[in-house]
């Protein structure tokens, strides 16, 4: 009888020794923490973003949620079944000059419909053009990436929401100018369509702005229509603007982190209210932000800690 109960006893403990080692995770896997991208686990495990995708090719990199398990160690796994995600297709780029000015709407509405039906463009000299400069610098050759951090991927890009508050006021695309104007041909005023250029994000004033990705800052300034305005080179043309700022709290030629405070929410330039004005642009297109939000990461806790010690620069607006 004891030495039944003997067995029945190493029995059980080997059992439970094997449940224990099923709970420790295997090195060549990685579980995911909150707040943590797949851009940044790549980095840490010394991969590329399409290394970690090739070690893990049943997993969507661009949603990860804590707890998720990961591959960053040993051979790619070969996925024969998953098809190829498309590169978007972008729209045309206009060439670059004044007829290509961001949120070409504030021009004077007739102007802009009557050449448009002629498919002209403004020449310099025009007076609609007196006071206004583009915010982006026209197109230039691209040039490499700094190395001080990694380059997006157009293909897969995974943006941070720049506030916290989440709540979009205007979106991107057509929409209807609340103003009207005066048709003298038709001796009636109209209600003008514009066309948004990215989207409204409402917060109150003085709410913190995030880098939606690792970039260099390529412009910090202030602008008649953006007011105070940021705009960041996240690496392989893709570039994010955010504007209508209290005040910026980054300067050019600066390396920011994705989820580091580069402004504050405000109302300068042409804004009605407290609220970020937030755009992406690939390759020169401008592209609608939304779809490339993600819904679920949260700014990692150190990094909220190292934003509160943040100090505007006394040169900027």
């Amino acid at each position: 009888m004891r030495s039944s109960l003997l067995a029945i006893a190493l029995v059980i403990s080997g059992m439970s020794g094997s449940l224990q080692a099923s709970k420790t995770l295997h090195p060549a896997n990685h579980k995911v923490r909150r707040g943590e991208t797949a851009a940044r686990i790549a980095r840490d495990n010394g991969l590329s973003l399409a290394d970690l995708e090739a070690l893990n090719p049943r997993l969507d990199l661009t949603r990860l949620h804590a707890g998720a398990i990961i591959r960053v160690h040993g051979a790619p796994v070969r996925a024969a079944h998953r098809p190829v995600q498309p590169m978007p297709a972008l729209p045309a780029t206009p060439a670059p000059g004044p007829s290509s000015l961001t949120h070409l709407e504030r021009i004077l509405p007739a102007t802009v419909r009557d050449l448009s039906a002629a498919n002209q463009t403004l020449p310099e000299t025009h007076p609609a053009l007196a006071g206004l400069q583009p915010v982006l610098p026209p197109a230039e050759p691209p040039v490499e990436a700094p190395a001080a951090f990694e380059p997006a991927d157009p293909a897969h890009l995974d943006l941070l929401w720049p506030v916290e508050t989440r709540t979009v006021s205007s979106a991107w695309g057509p929409r209807m100018r609340s103003k009207t104007v005066r048709v003298k041909a038709a001796k009636r005023r109209v209600r003008y369509r514009g066309s948004h250029k990215g989207v409204d994000l409402t917060a109150p004033k003085g709410t913190d702005v995030f880098a939606a990705m690792d970039g260099q800052v390529v412009a910090s300034g202030k602008q008649k229509g953006y007011g105070n305005y940021v705009i960041l080179d996240h690496g392989n043309g893709v570039v994010t603007l955010y504007g209508h700022h209290n005040r910026n709290f980054v300067v050019a030629g600066e390396i920011v982190r994705r989820g580091q405070k580069i402004a504050e929410v405000g109302r300068t330039g042409n804004a009605t209210g407290p609220h970020l004005h937030f755009e992406l642009r690939v390759d020169g297109a401008v592209q609608n932000p939304l779809p490339f939000l993600n819904d679920v990461e949260e700014i990692p806790s150190d990094q909220i800690a190292l934003n509160q010690t943040l100090v505007a620069p006394k040169t900027r607006h």
